[in-house]
């Protein structure tokens, strides 16, 4: 036995060793895994949209700081040669070298990240259906690579469909989905050949899935804003959350179904997070459709419309839910998704998730839980006095962090910058009805205070990992919310015209209001546009969008046919006006509460950027942020604008911004608020910056396209600036 045992150990030894080396090997490739996973979910690549996957809009890069940011000089400039709008909200991502960004038309373009030198574009009509040009709003574009190796690649986010793209080439990639790429019409709960979807926000990559979520109708004959996973290599569909409950499924009862009636939305079109530690992607959803900022016919609750959302990234199942605002009539949506943040409550670290909300109120929740960090109270808030409406009777106010914004109108509020400013204000305030946060939409009209035009916006917020602040822009615009009751329509009766009215009626007067009168400057009147474009052209726009207005594609061909010859017709008022709740149906008019300037009726700053200390629910400081020229030609200076576009910040101490009407990029410093500098763009910054090293420069880019919701002339520009 004594002379065995050598040889037992020897042979133990060997197992260990086997063992040993199986489970380092295991280990190693695990390691290669996570590696894999977060190669560039950090703070320094800018590889992924917002910054990185929690969303922080951070950069640990620190060669262009407090001391030096005034040098800073235009280091080079790319024009993809198509100034027509839409605008560009691309945040555009750097991987290898490479700057990736996407253009009114919605193609993917790649330019050497140090010299602005196009290496290639990706042409998406050329595989739309039918060789179509669609133009829409697009805020970027996600890069995916195989574990262990592999070419990596882009995902370009085409209305419905997921194109996937060489990285380095530019050529589709065939074997991907439908030969190249995903229908996003198909695998959800209803007919493809109804579905309207388009995919403003790209996805989020987990391991090899691709998340996605979609912009969906706010109107009638809507589409579920289902959240969906495709497997990022082959484009198959691996499952499916349900935003608008199916029935048997938790959140169901929520909601007061009506027979006939189409519901959607609750769609979360700001995009994710990913925690990749717990495996969870994070989301913000919208309000519930049918309709806008009436909701008799969806009455309830309305899970998971206007939540905050924990899944689990591999499954789908749901982790936890949090609502901001229940039975949304106002247009609340939850513009970005969550800030995935650790900050200090009473000297103990806690990891949250941030959300930021339209009504300037942040929410701070536990991300394990979704409970709250600071108190909120359920506060009453005003009754409906419109037939066939039930508001919901409170919402949720949290004691921290402080509103940024005002939460009501009134006449001490109302603007005197010019005499013709405060005389049209007074008119305007004299004419409608008014109240504090979440005061319902009337039939004379309710100055409602935010507007849906925020606080704030998708441009989401900058969040600093050292010292637990959020860097935040605001906007202080209320806007006029009205309900028009509408006649009973026979359908077998009615005229083409009838019939196109009511179509309008329901679908299209919250931007171009009622009777086609419009809300300028944003949104023309309708009534001239037979002598503005042919029937060819008007089809085309409802059918395909055009600038910041959605597509129409749901509407049927014999709806669309109705809808044309209403437009093309001199009908003053096609379909009747009814006694309110006869029909149950109510025109949704929605113009924004302006001066003759295009200023908010209501006294500035009407944009500001704000740091909020997370640590201690405190708002640190708030700065006007942008300025109107109109108003600049008169002398009248530092008013805050309202902005579009999102800050970032840097480890060198900058925040960066553009987002403003005056079509400036700043700097501003992180403990002050200072401006450090600024730089006149050749157009609009309606996007969030990038900052990224190439060569040993850092560099900050921008997107000018213009345009967008503040109606500033349209350019085509890609920016890039830098060091001396």
């Amino acid at each position: 036995m004594i002379r065995q045992r050598p040889h037992f150990l020897a042979i133990t030894g060997l197992f260990s060793t086997i063992v040993f080396a199986l489970l380092a090997s295991r280990t190693i490739a695990a390691a290669a895994e996570s590696e894999w996973r977060d190669r560039y979910d950090n703070y320094q690549d800018w590889a992924i949209y917002r910054g990185d996957k929690k969303a922080n809009q951070y950069s640990s890069l620190a060669q262009i700081n407090a001391t030096n940011v005034h040098r800073l000089q235009l280091a080079w400039e790319y024009r993809h040669g198509d100034p027509n709008g839409p605008s560009m909200y691309s945040n555009p991502i750097v991987i290898d070298g490479l700057l990736y960004f996407t253009t009114p038309k919605v193609n993917a373009v790649a330019l050497d990240a140090a010299t602005g030198r196009e290496v290639w574009v990706f042409e998406s009509a050329k595989y739309n259906p039918g060789g179509r040009v669609f133009r829409g709003r697009n805020r970027g574009l996600v890069y995916w690579e195989k574990a262990r190796g592999g070419k990596g690649r882009i995902f370009n986010f085409v209305k419905d469909r997921v194109y996937a793209i060489d990285a380095k080439g530019g050529a589709l990639i065939g074997s991907f989905g439908e030969g190249g790429f995903i229908d996003l019409r198909k695998n959800l709960p209803i007919d493809a050949a109804r579905a309207s979807i388009e995919v403003t926000t790209p996805g989020i990559i987990h391991q090899n899935l691709l998340i996605v979520g979609s912009r969906v109708p706010e109107e009638n004959n809507s589409t579920p804003g289902d959240v969906r996973a495709y497997n990022a290599e082959t484009g198959a569909f691996e499952w499916i959350f349900h935003t608008v409950p199916l029935q048997g499924e938790f959140g169901y009862e929520t909601w007061q179904w009506q027979p006939g009636e189409t519901y959607g939305g609750a769609n979360p079109w700001g995009g994710f997070s990913l925690d990749e530690k717990r495996g969870w992607v994070f989301c913000a959803t919208g309000c519930g459709a049918g309709d806008f900022i009436y909701g008799g016919t969806r009455k309830g609750m309305n899970l998971f419309a206007n939540c905050v959302l924990a899944l689990d990234a591999k499954t789908g199942r749901r982790q936890w839910h949090y609502q901001t605002v229940h039975h949304d009539i106002f247009d609340y949506d939850n513009p970005p998704a969550p800030i995935l943040a650790t900050v200090n409550i009473d000297g103990k670290p806690r990891d949250v998730a941030v959300q930021l909300t339209k009504m300037g109120l942040t929410f701070v929740l536990d991300r394990d839980t979704g409970e709250p960090v600071f108190p909120v109270e359920e506060r009453p808030v005003p009754a409906s006095k419109v037939p066939g409406e039930e508001a919901w009777p409170t919402q949720p106010f949290p004691s921290k962090p402080p509103p940024l914004v005002r939460l009501a109108t009134f006449e001490a509020d109302l603007t005197n910058v010019t005499p013709e400013s405060r005389e049209s204000a007074l008119e305007l305030f004299k004419q409608h009805e008014t109240g504090h946060v979440y005061t319902p939409a009337s039939l004379r009209g309710t100055i409602t205070t935010p507007g849906h035009q925020g606080g704030v916006e998708w441009g989401g917020g900058a969040f600093d990992p050292a010292t637990g602040v959020l860097y935040v822009n605001a906007n202080e615009a209320p806007t006029i919310n009205r309900l028009k009751p509408l006649a009973e329509l026979d359908l077998a009766t009615a005229t083409p015209v009838q019939r196109g009215a009511m179509i309008y009626n329901t679908t299209c007067t919250p931007c171009h209001g009622f009777n086609r009168q419009g809300n300028p400057p944003l949104y023309p009147p309708l009534k001239d546009v037979r002598l503005r474009l042919k029937t060819d052209e008007i089809r085309t726009v409802l059918t395909n969008g055009r600038g910041i207005m959605p597509s129409f594609s749901q509407l049927a061909t014999n709806q669309l046919d109705d809808l044309v010859t209403y437009l093309q017709s001199d009908a003053e008022d096609a379909q009747d006006v009814a006694a309110p709740g006869s029909s149950g149906r109510y025109a949704q008019i929605a113009p924004f509460f302006e001066d003759p300037y295009g200023a908010p009726a209501i006294s500035p700053p009407w944009g500001t950027l704000n740091a909020i200390d997370l640590n201690k629910g405190e708002i640190l400081w708030k700065v006007p942020l942008g300025e109107y020229p109109q108003l600049v030609a008169k002398g009248i200076r530092n008013t805050g604008a309202k902005n579009f576009g999102g800050p970032i910040l840097t480890a060198g101490g900058i925040i960066f911004i553009a987002a403003t009407p005056d079509e400036k990029i700043r700097a501003f410093d992180k403990y002050t608020g200072k401006v450090l500098w600024e730089y006149k763009l050749p157009a609009g910054g309606y996007a969030t910056p990038s900052t990224y090293a190439s060569n040993g420069k850092q560099f900050v880019v921008i997107a000018a396209g213009g345009g967008g919701k503040l109606g500033t002339k349209y350019g085509d520009s890609i920016l890039a600036f830098t060091l001396p």
